[in-house]
């Protein structure tokens, strides 16, 4: 099992700032479990959510196979 990422290191990972890493969160764009009050992120999940986004920018400017 993969140990799971605080919100910094996956900020780190996005090169954006920890708020947007609790807003995606929060709108549910990123999977995280909250243990003791402390949010933390799968890496799996990490992966999916930039491949989600990979995916959905080649639809938006029309990159599809």
């Amino acid at each position: 099992m993969a140990r799971l990422m605080r919100l910094s290191e996956v900020a780190l990972v996005l090169n954006v700032h920890i708020r947007t890493v609790y807003r995606m969160i929060t709108d549910a764009s990123l999977l995280a479990i909250q243990i003791r009050g402390s949010w933390r992120v799968d890496p799996s999940d990490l992966e999916s959510y930039i491949t989600k986004q990979k995916r959905q920018h080649a639809e938006d400017f029309g990159y599809c196979e």
